[in-house]
């Protein structure tokens, strides 16, 4: 057994960060003959678990996830895991495994095919739900499990409870399957087919050889659309969506739908969605094995059945079919009007009625048919955020939030929770959720702490570890951060930043830091850093990613400087336009950070890392706006008189170059040679034809020159800096990295 997750596809990197660091992974050396025919060599096992195998072997659960799910259970079905509830693990010891032929860490088609070496893709062979539950057994042996208590699961997970029960009567004592079928219906292989069909239609599907690192991307955005259409129902779209428009020329429901197929894209595979849909299609209980009517009445085991009133995927009479043909089985309805993705929405009740059939006094009491007119909350992925900083960015995120969590909820999926703010005097931490209304007041009333920092801060993050996905979100600018983001990613805690600081830390620290991140599996996002909510770093990331060769980086990438230079050459004083800037929340703490150049050195610095260069601050030439003199160690007021002493001075140098047509600006500079970059920031006098010689205010860029873009130079422009911008960036990467820890 092992820790550690094996090579894949170069894409796996991003769907490890989805992959919590508790799983582990089991080689099933053994060939594994397949159900259509043929084997696979070996198989490599994810799998999760929780509480402990008693002595006996005898207290097993196993938990199966659907189509886009992973081993990750207590992420996708938290309300189901703790006491009093279905799954419980100081009573259980609970298994789930990432089911063969997905892509979060089990064998399938972006493993390595063993005969070539390079990915099986879309010649991975064909599969069943009956070989998926082989290789659970395969584990669960290899784990000393005896007796299984329990198969849960929905949807697809459904179809892999009822193979269980079939496969292995003499193992297993109880089954819930859950908005599932006993054999795929013409029904659902059309929608299937319909979804395998938009994939193919990608050019870049090339017959499934395609390129990993250039995906069909579109037609499995297009594919996760047409299945979200059926996870849900016509009364749940119209009350959420009906025809309210987005923008002018777009509904909210195409943003949603575009939404969900673009997360999709950034977390699974295209060939994986191929396979699982086709192993599916397989499904049928009956299927070798005799008389249908006859195979159901061979179920042995405890059977309750789960049924969701509004399912148009899997419909009622599916499951009234599955419970009428075992003998004894309990059939209970779920009423709500979301359609197939109950099972995933209404967990507490799904969780009590578990844990009923299972003779244990659930957590909390509920009727069977629950009243669809309750209020309750949709399906959102919850996510649980520590907020660091109060200031600019970071009130403004808090309060972006507060105004606009609903709609967002409504349009993303995704349930906001702001489980602690701190800044540099005080932490307040609320498991239940801070009152957003109120959070300035609450954080006053918190003890002084200090500022948020190691040793103190690893008690804070054990607490948010343990939330549903917790996320750590730095709006400081404050040194040492990166020991602390290292603490994070121990306890499975994601990192989303705008704080440069810990990305231009020396190179042995950086090194340090992205290992932890890559061992623990977490997500460390920090697109705001440079450029506030332009997306510089995606679009290098994407050039890097699909095989583009960058030769050049430049640009004005320092807001705060493009808006000093631009007052400057509309005649203002170098000292007012410093002072304004301040006030206007576009510097640094410390303003001397910004007119030294370092802030931008830094920028240069993260830009030329993601190139995977090994570069320092040191390596950077900066050059400063202004002389030497005004940046000596002082207060903001030693500071606006020392740069009034240059007033004079800068205005005269500004008022010569637009004499010849030219304007000052403050621009970086990478040259990249092979491994290795020349890296230059400073102020830069340009002629009027010059593109930065048009910016205005705030507004930045950054100009990309690589073998394809070599002529013309990919440009990425727009405001670089302000706080409601880069808090809206964080937003956006909050969204990004929730919206990978789907279930189905």
């Amino acid at each position: 057994m092992s820790s550690q997750p094996p090579p894949d596809d170069p894409r796996a990197p991003a769907r490890a960060a989805f992959i919590a660091p508790e799983t582990r992974w089991i080689d099933l050396t053994r060939e594994l003959p397949l159900d259509l025919g043929g084997a696979l060599p070996g198989v490599r096992v994810a799998y999760r678990t929780w509480g402990r195998l008693d002595a006996a072997g005898e207290n097993a659960v196993v938990v199966c996830h659907a189509l886009t799910g992973s081993a990750d259970a207590d992420r996708w079905w938290t309300g189901m895991f703790g006491p009093g509830r279905a799954l419980d693990p100081e009573r259980d010891f609970i298994v789930c495994s990432n089911i063969l032929g997905s892509c979060y860490g089990t064998t399938g088609p972006t493993s390595p095919n063993p005969a070539t070496g390079r990915p099986w893709l879309g010649d991975f062979p064909p599969i069943t739900v009956r070989d998926m539950v082989r290789v659970q057994r395969e584990l669960l042996a290899a784990l000393g499990v005896r007796r299984v208590r329990l198969v849960v699961g929905g949807s697809l997970g459904g179809m892999q409870v009822l193979e269980w029960a079939l496969s292995y009567p003499d193992l297993v004592e109880a089954i819930v399957p859950i908005a599932t079928s006993a054999h795929h219906s013409a029904w659902a292989i059309g929608l299937s087919e319909a979804q395998r069909q938009a994939i193919y239609a990608d050019p870049r599907w090339k017959g499934g050889r395609y390129d990993l690192s250039d995906p069909p991307a579109a037609g499995l955005s297009a594919a996760r659309m047409i299945a979200m259409c059926t996870y849900r129902h016509k009364a749940s779209f119209e009350e959420r969506f009906g025809r309210r428009l987005q923008t002018a020329d777009l509904f909210a429901m195409e943003s949603y739908l575009r939404y969900q197929g673009q997360q999709l894209v950034d977390r699974f595979d295209a060939a994986t969605y191929v396979a699982l849909t086709r192993a599916m299609d397989t499904h049928d209980v009956a299927r070798a094995r005799g008389d249908y009517d006859e195979v159901m009445r061979g179920v042995r085991a405890r059977t309750l059945v789960v049924s969701i009133d509004s399912d148009v995927l899997y419909l009622p009479d599916e499951q009234e079919e599955i419970a009428h043909g075992i003998p004894g089985a309990r059939l209970v309805r779920l009423a709500s009007g979301d359609g197939h993705d109950a099972f995933l929405i209404d967990v507490d009740w799904l969780s009590d009625v578990v844990a009923e059939f299972r003779g244990r006094a659930p957590a909390r009491r509920a009727t069977i048919s629950r009243p669809t007119a309750t209020p309750r909350a949709l399906d959102r992925q919850e996510v649980s955020l520590l907020v660091l900083g109060k200031g600019k960015v970071g009130g403004e995120l808090l309060d972006q939030i507060g105004r606009q969590r609903a709609a967002l909820e409504r349009d993303y999926d995704v349930a906001l929770r702001v489980v602690g703010v701190a800044d540099s005097r005080r932490t307040l931490l609320d498991e239940g959720g801070v009152d957003l209304s109120r959070w300035r007041e609450l954080l006053a009333a918190a003890p002084e702490t200090g500022p948020f920092g190691l040793p103190a801060a690893r008690a804070v993050l054990d607490r948010v570890g343990r939330l549903a996905i917790p996320v750590l979100v730095d709006v400081t600018a404050a040194d040492g951060m990166e020991a602390v983001y290292a603490e994070a990613f121990r306890r499975g805690v994601h990192v989303i930043g705008a704080n440069k600081r810990p990305l231009a830390v020396p190179l042995a620290a950086h090194e340090a830091l992205v290992a932890a991140r890559r061992q623990h599996h977490r997500h460390h996002h920090y697109e705001t850093t440079v450029g506030a909510s332009l997306p510089v770093l995606d679009t290098l990331s994407s050039l890097v990613r699909t095989g583009d060769r960058v030769h050049r980086i430049e640009g004005s990438i320092s807001g705060t400087l493009g808006f000093v230079t631009s007052e400057l050459t509309k005649g203002f004083a170098l000292s007012l336009a410093v002072r304004w800037a301040r006030e206007l929340g576009y510097t640094e703490a410390d303003p001397r950070d910004d007119l030294s150049g370092l802030d931008a050195a830094r920028k240069a610095v993260i830009l030329a890392r993601e190139l995977g260069l090994r570069v320092s601050l040191e390596d950077v030439k900066a050059e400063p706006l202004v002389p030497a003199d005004v940046l000596a160690p002082g207060s903001l007021q030693d500071l606006y008189e020392a740069l009034r002493r240059h007033d004079a001075e800068l205005s005269a140098r500004c008022a010569a170059l637009a004499e010849r047509g030219a304007v000052l600006r403050y621009l970086a500079r990478i040259e990249v040679e092979g491994d290795r970059a020349d890296l230059h920031v400073g102020p830069a006098e340009v002629p009027a034809a010059h593109r930065a010689a048009g910016l205005q205010g705030v507004e930045a860029y950054v100009a990309f020159t690589t073998d394809r873009h070599y002529e013309v130079p990919l440009i990425v422009q727009g405001a670089g800096v302000g706080g409601a911008l880069t808090a809206g960036g964080l937003l956006a990467e909050i969204f990004k990295l929730a919206a990978g820890h789907g279930a189905r």
